[in-house]
This record gives structure tokens, sequence and C-alpha cells, in this order.
């Protein structure tokens, strides 16, 4: 039987930020020649496991640029959460053979999702 990781979740409150924030650091980073070998696993074979890592390994990139959003007054862990749909997103639409680091790549789909979300969540009544 497969064996599947869970990915930290987000409880609510400050805590619970803090405490995602203490898990996601037990990924490492990704050496480059790594990154692109897994990326090719997944683009070419499907490799969920591979797909699984690139996304964890990222996971402080997402964080980092949620926390941009602060001033929106809306909850930094929803922030986060979409951060990471974006994050799915780029993992699975990106090309390793076209020379760019995952993170470059990514950080657009992170950026673009979290705004779509902002424009969605944010009022100027709140």
């Amino acid at each position: 039987m497969a064996q599947t990781t869970t990915l930290p979740a987000i409880a609510s409150g400050e805590a619970g930020l803090q405490r995602y924030l203490q898990e996601i650091r037990q990924f490492p980073m990704l050496q480059p020649d790594e990154e692109y070998m897994l990326a090719k696993a997944w683009k070419e074979h499907g490799d969920s496991k591979a797909a699984q890592k690139l996304i964890t390994s990222h996971l402080r990139l997402v964080a980092k640029i949620a926390m941009g959003y602060r001033g929106y007054g809306l909850p930094v862990g929803e922030v986060i959460s979409e951060g990471n749909v974006g994050l799915m997103q780029a993992v699975k639409k990106f090309e390793p053979d076209k020379g760019f680091r995952l993170a470059t790549y990514a950080m657009w789909w992170i950026k673009a999702s979290i705004q779509e979300f902002v424009l969605r969540s944010w009022s100027l009544d709140k």
C-alpha cells in the first residue's frame, strides 16, 4: 500500500500560523539538479512523490509572498492556502527544460492566485 505524506495544515489564529511556519521549515530546499530531476519525473512519468517534494520544498516561498498581503485584513492562513493553490498550478505547468528554476516560475502563479483571492474577498466596507 502506498504511503502518502500529509502536508501541514494551517490552524486558525496566530499560534496556528506560527506552528505552520515552523512545520514548513522541516522541508529542505532543493538543489537545482535535484529540482530538475524531480520536475522531469513529474512531467514525463506523473510521479506524484516527485510533485509532492517539489511542492513541499517551496512552501516557504508561498508563506513569504503571502506575508506581503497582510495589509488587506484577510486571514493570513487563508492567503497562504490560496498561494499554495497557485504553487500547485505552477508545479503542474512547469517545464524544467526551459532552464528556469521552479521558484522563479511559481512566484507568478502564487501571486496571481493570492491577488485573485484578495479581489474576491476584500471590500472597502471592512
